[in-house]
């Protein structure tokens, strides 16, 4: 115990001697007698603080397609047996598509007619007979009345009556029957011959001369012979992720990035967003469908092109802005209590627990001042992709450090910095201090003073020759 003591009091002489002997300095030179290493400068670079538009972005893919769309198929089962039009072709409303083959539905025409012919003439038969029914009732009637039928032959007339006058209304029904079915082989007629339901372009020919189209069933979704498209409005259907789809809202501006031409984008406006979220089969990425209209008539926008999509979501004029690698995140235990205080002051009404409190990580910048670095407390605004807002926290006048990220990371409060190499070669206007200023002004003056004395013996010289 006591040796422990001992070695702890030698310790604490040699610290002090140390001390003393850093802080003793010569008589003559008035420098320290021991030479303490200095301080090791973290190598930063700095940027100005610039006052400039931002716009907050949400980035998409998306697929571009006409806003009217039409997809043409048959409703009867035929072979296609005339297509007077090819793909890229312009149609008018009326204009005829393809002409499928009809014999088949002639030949039922011609069946149904004699159909209802023989139905007609079946009533007539039906009627004269009913007539000659009701006929021999009213002998039978006449004949009980003197009592010279029996009333069982009597109750066989009405029975006979009763049934030719339901074989006459049978009849009547099958005839209606027959001109329904008819009427419905005339309409399938005339779908053999398909005719386009508006102006537009065919973008897509599928079907093709003599192929047998089929109607759609609840499992099958039928034969596609066409699709027209009216390419004089165009719109895109973005996939939104389920994070940024809350800061988008109809009426946004946007642009589209073709993949044809990434340097020419295309401006749109938000018209629609879902509000139910689409999780892809095998993803767990839920993302809603935005439909943008494509605010452009350029020729060179085609249904099908894939595009990536920006949507303007925030915007901020002559806003105070970093670039976006200057702000690093430090716990709060890290932190001088100054720097802490100023943050809880940010948060001023948010209730968290102190265990979260101190665990909490503070969005701080630091400040290049005297080669020294000061953290700042920061509360960002929006952002894009190189430079963040600064709400509070930043002013003009500050040199901001940001980077390189090695020295970022190393960084605290009163950490001795100098520039890189690339930061010191820019123009002295921009990193120019007040001290060097000053100097430059001095050593103008002195210039001026030699220039001067060196200028009045020549003078002098030269008055005393005779």
């Amino acid at each position: 115990m006591i040796k422990g003591l001992l070695t702890l009091l030698v310790l604490a002489v040699i610290s002090a001697g140390v001390f003393a002997l850093g802080s003793l300095r010569g008589k003559s030179d008035s420098k320290a007698i021991l030479h303490v290493a200095e301080e090791v400068a973290l190598t930063v670079s700095v940027a100005k603080p610039a006052k400039e538009e931002i716009i907050r972005l949400v980035q998409s893919p998306g697929d571009v397609e006409a806003v009217l769309e039409v997809e043409v198929s048959s409703e009867i089962v035929a072979k296609i047996e005339e297509m007077p039009v090819e793909e890229g072709n312009l149609v008018k409303k009326g204009d005829l598509l393809c002409r499928l083959n009809n014999k088949n539905l002639l030949a039922e025409v011609e069946s149904g007619e004699a159909r209802i012919a023989q139905l007609r003439a079946a009533i007539v038969q039906a009627d004269a007979d009913l007539e000659k029914a009701d006929r021999d009732l009213a002998r039978q009637v006449v004949l009980s009345e003197t009592e010279s039928t029996s009333d069982l032959e009597l109750r066989d007339y009405k029975t006979l009556r009763d049934k030719m006058k339901a074989v006459r209304e049978m009849r009547q029904q099958e005839l209606v029957q027959a001109e329904a079915g008819l009427k419905r082989i005339h309409e399938d007629l005339e779908k053999t011959v398909i005719r386009s339901p508006r102006d537009g372009i065919i973008s897509r020919l599928v079907a093709k001369l003599g192929q047998v189209v089929v109607t759609g069933t609840m499992n099958n979704p039928g034969t596609v012979i066409m699709t027209i498209s009216d390419l004089s409005k165009m719109q895109v259907r973005a996939r939104v992720d389920e994070v940024d789809i809350p800061l988008v809202q109809p009426g946004q501006k946007a642009r589209v990035y073709l993949q044809s031409d990434q340097d020419k984008p295309v401006p749109a406006k938000i018209i629609r967003v879902a509000s139910k979220g689409i999780k892809p089969t095998g993803r767990e990425v839920v993302t809603f469908e935005v439909i943008m209209e494509v605010l452009s008539n350029e020729a060179r926008i085609k249904p099908g092109m894939t595009a990536n999509v920006e949507i303007e979501v925030d915007k901020r004029e002559d806003a105070i802005t970093i670039p976006v690698e200057a702000i690093v995140h430090r716990m709060r235990k890290d932190l001088p209590e100054s720097a802490v205080a100023e943050f809880d002051r940010l948060q001023a009404g948010v209730d968290l627990s102190d265990r979260v409190r101190q665990a909490q990580y503070i969005k701080v910048v630091y400040v290049m001042e005297s080669d020294v670095a000061k953290v700042r407390v920061v509360d960002p605004g929006i952002a894009d992709a190189r430079r963040v807002e600064m709400r509070t926290g930043v002013t003009m006048e500050d040199t901001i450090i940001t980077g390189p990220y090695r020295s970022l990371d190393q960084l605290k409060d009163g950490k001795k910095v100098a520039l890189a190499d690339k930061d010191k070669k820019k123009p002295e206007s921009a990193v120019k201090t007040e001290e060097e200023s000053k100097a430059a002004t001095q050593d103008k003056k002195e210039n001026e003073e030699k220039k001067d004395s060196k200028d009045e013996p020549q003078s002098s010289t030269a008055s005393a020759k005779p």
